[in-house]
C-alpha cells in the first residue's frame, strides 16, 4: 500500500462511527481509562508520533513513542499482539492489523489496569478486520464517485435513470432492469450486458432483454471474441449503424459491456445516442460497484459471525457457547411459528451469539460451583447490556440480532431484566430463545442441582407459560418436542435446519 492511501484510509477509519462504538464498546469491558490509538504501518518497523500518528492521536501517540518503538520489531516479525508493562504499572498492548498477508497497521490499547483476554483479543481483530474491510471499500467507492463527472446531454433522462438503478441493491434485479432502461431511452430492441470474471478471464452474461420475444441465451464470451470480446480487451467503443457496445469501466479497469442492437426497420443510432449509452454507462457503473459493495459488506458479516461463532464454541471460551440442542430447538420452534427465511436466519444468528455478553464475565462467576448470589446476579445483568453492546459496530444483519440479545433473559410477565419488558413488547425471537434456554438449562447436569427428565423439562416449560414465557411460543415449543423429537436432540448440526441458513 502507497503511504498517501495508507494515511487517507486510516484517517477516514479512525472517523467510522463503526469505529468509535467499538472503541467504547471494548472501553467498557477493559476499563474507562483505556486509551486508543491506530497508525499505518511504518518503514523499516520505526514510529515516529509527528510523521505516522493521525493529527489528532498526536499526543496520545507521543507519550508511548519509546515504548512502541521497543516492540514494533517483535510485532511485525510474530504477526501477533504484544504487549508492556509501564512505569505506572499500567499495560500497553499493541496489535496488528493483518488482512491477508499483509500488515496494514497498528493499534496501541494503553493504560490498562489488567491485562485482556485471550478470547477478547480475538474478537477485537475480527471487529478490527471488518472495519477496516468496509472502510476500505467505501474510500474505493467514494474515489470511483469523484472520477465521473455529470453529462449534460439528456440529463433528465439520466436522472431518472440513475434513480430508478439505484432504488435496488441486488444485482441480479438490478441488471436487467438497467437492461430494459437502457431499452426504452434508447428505443432499441435488443440489450445485453456482461460482466468480467476476472478469475475465469470470461465475459459473463448477468442480463438479456429481447423485446421481439425471441428467447435468446447468451453464453459466456471470452476477451477478444466477438464484439463484446473485443470492447472488453480494446476499452474502445464500438458503434455500427444499428448495434452500439461500450465498455463498463470502474478506476481504469473494465469490468463489462453494455450491447445494444435494433432492427432494420429502425432508424440508425447516432452520436446522440452514444454520448447517452456512454452517460447510462457511467451511471450503471455507480449502481453495479454499490451493489456489489453492498453483497460484500454482506459477506464480510457473516464472515464476521462465523468468526465470533468460532470463538464462541472454543476452549478458550468453552462458558459462552451453545449447544446444538439449543440451537436445533430454537430453530424447530421457530418452523413452528412459521417465521420467514429471513426472520430464521436472524434467529440462528441470534441463538449463535445470545451468550456474548459473558465475555467479560469474571472467571469465579462463570465456573461457579455453587448457586450464584444476589451479587453474582447484579454482575451479570450489568454486563449483560455492555457486553451485547460489542456486536453493534457491525451493523449488517446483526442490527436485527441485537435486539434479541438484549431481550433473551424478559419474562413475559415483565419481571424480567434489562428492561422489565412484558407480553408482545419483547421481540419474538427474544422469546423463543428464552424458551429454549431454558429447556437447555433444565436438561443439564449444574453442581447444585440435579437435571431433570425430558417429561420433567417439558412439564416445567408448561407450568411457567402466561408468567416467565409466551404461551404462543410455548404451544410452538410442545408441538416442536412432539414433530422432531429425534432430529433436535442429535447431538450434532442438522442439515435440515441448518442448510438453509
Amino acid at each position: 500500500m502507497k503511504n498517501a492511501y495508507q494515511k487517507e484510509l486510516f484517517q477516514k477509519l479512525s472517523e467510522q462511527e463503526s469505529w468509535i462504538s467499538e472503541l467504547r464498546a471494548f472501553s467498557k469491558l477493559l476499563g474507562k481509562d483505556t486509551r486508543w490509538f491506530i497508525f499505518p504501518n511504518t518503514e523499516q518497523n520505526y514510529f515516529d508520533y509527528k510523521k505516522h500518528a493521525i493529527a489528532k492521536n498526536r499526543d496520545a501517540a507521543r507519550l508511548y513513542e519509546n515504548i512502541i518503538n521497543k516492540i514494533l520489531y517483535r510485532v511485525a516479525k510474530t504477526r501477533l499482539p504484544q504487549k508492556f508493562l509501564c512505569a505506572d504499572k499500567t499495560w500497553l498492548y499493541l496489535i496488528p492489523i493483518i488482512r491477508g498477508h499483509q500488515i496494514y497497521g497498528y493499534t496501541c490499547v494503553s493504560r490498562l489496569k489488567n491485562e485482556i483476554p485471550l478470547p477478547l483479543l480475538e474478537l477485537f481483530n475480527s471487529f478490527t478486520c471488518t472495519v477496516i474491510e468496509s472502510t476500505q471499500k467505501e474510500l474505493e467507492l467514494f474515489k470511483l464517485s469523484e472520477t465521473i463527472r455529470p453529462k449534460t446531454i439528456a440529463l433528465s433522462t439520466v436522472h431518472t435513470i440513475s434513480r430508478i438503478i439505484s432504488s435496488t441493491l441486488e444485482i441480479d434485479e438490478l441488471l436487467p432492469r438497467i437492461a430494459r432502461l437502457t431499452l426504452q431511452v434508447l428505443r432499441a430492441q435488443h440489450c445485453q450486458i456482461m460482466l468480467l470474471d476476472k478469475q475465469k478471464k470470461t465475459l459473463i452474461p448477468h442480463a438479456c432483454v429481447n423485446l421481439s420475444g425471441k428467447h435468446i441465451k447468451p453464453h459466456p464470451i471470452k476477451p477478444g471474441q466477438g464484439i463484446m470480446g473485443e470492447v472488453v480487451k480494446s476499452g474502445i467503443i464500438v458503434t455500427r449503424l444499428r448495434l452500439m457496445c461500450v465498455p463498463l469501466v470502474s478506476e481504469e479497469n473494465i469490468i463489462g459491456v453494455i450491447f445494444i442492437s435494433k432492427t432494420e426497420k429502425e432508424q440508425p443510432f447516432n452520436i446522440f445516442d452514444r454520448e447517452i449509452l456512454t452517460t447510462l454507462s457511467e451511471q450503471a457503473v455507480i449502481a453495479i460497484k454499490n451493489a456489489q459493495l453492498y453483497d460484500e459488506q454482506e459477506k464480510l458479516t457473516l464472515n464476521t459471525i462465523k468468526a465470533l461463532a468460532s470463538i464462541l464454541s472454543s476452549g478458550a471460551a468453552e462458558n459462552f457457547g451453545r449447544t446444538n440442542l439449543f440451537i436445533n430447538l430454537a430453530m424447530s420452534i421457530g418452523m413452528e411459528l412459521k417465521l420467514s427465511s429471513d426472520e430464521m436466519r436472524v434467529l440462528y444468528y441470534a441463538a449463535i451469539l445470545h451468550n456474548i455478553s459473558q465475555m467479560g464475565l469474571p472467571e469465579k462467576i462463570l465456573k461457579k460451583p455453587t448457586k450464584l448470589t444476589g451479587k453474582d446476579y447484579q454482575i451479570i445483568k450489568e454486563q449483560h447490556l455492555k457486553g451485547a453492546q460489542i456486536i453493534q459496530p457491525i451493523g449488517g444483519r446483526l442490527k436485527s440480532v441485537l435486539p434479541i440479545i438484549i431481550h433473551h433473559h424478559e419474562r413475559y410477565d415483565g419481571k424480567g431484566y434489562p428492561s422489565g419488558l412484558k407480553g408482545d413488547a419483547i421481540p419474538l425471537g427474544a422469546k423463543i430463545l428464552t424458551v429454549a434456554d431454558a429447556f437447555e438449562a433444565m436438561l443439564s447436569i449444574r453442581p447444585y442441582r440435579r437435571k431433570m427428565s425430558l417429561h420433567q423439562a417439558v412439564s416445567e416449560i408448561v407450568k411457567y407459560s402466561g408468567e416467565q414465557f409466551d404461551p404462543v411460543v410455548v404451544d410452538a415449543f410442545v408441538r416442536a418436542i412432539k414433530r422432531f423429537k429425534n432430529r433436535i436432540f442429535k447431538g450434532e448440526k442438522n442439515s435440515w435446519i441448518w442448510k438453509r441458513f
